[in-house]
């Protein structure tokens, strides 16, 4: 019987998968993105590890990806948000405010591509919350 090798999730992919998982139950996410393809690069650039949230036809995952130049350079992605750790923590816990993120940009901690579909994320977490 071979053996099944599972995949180990590290860094943020690990703790927004404790948060994102029941997702792949819920009726009312399977039916939201049911036909969304979307890849949205979570990179606190200053951890060994990223996150990249996968959702395709009503499910989700968090992969783990290596936080180096050449990973990164290489990976396909729709959307970015890049800041430090403690950011990402404070956004998941308490959220942060319009303002706070278009002040954060304007100086230069944080970097997001793609804004239109990184609004996916947002609508993520209302289902969650």
């Amino acid at each position: 019987m071979p053996i099944k090798k599972v995949e180990v999730k590290r860094g943020l992919a690990a703790l927004l998968w404790q948060f994102i998982e029941p997702l792949n139950f819920n009726k009312e996410f399977k039916e939201k993105f049911g036909d969304t393809h979307l890849n949205i690069l979570l990179n606190p650039n200053d951890q060994k590890w990223a996150a990249l949230l996968k959702i395709e036809k009503g499910t989700i995952d968090a992969e783990s990806i290596r936080n180096d130049k050449e990973t990164l350079e290489n990976l396909e992605f729709d959307s970015l948000f890049e800041a430090p750790a403690e950011m990402f923590l404070n956004l998941f816990s308490e959220g942060l405010s319009a303002g706070t993120l278009l002040k954060k940009m304007i100086t230069r901690k944080i970097k997001l591509r793609g804004l239109r579909k990184m609004m996916a994320l947002k609508e993520i977490f209302e289902l969650l919350g």
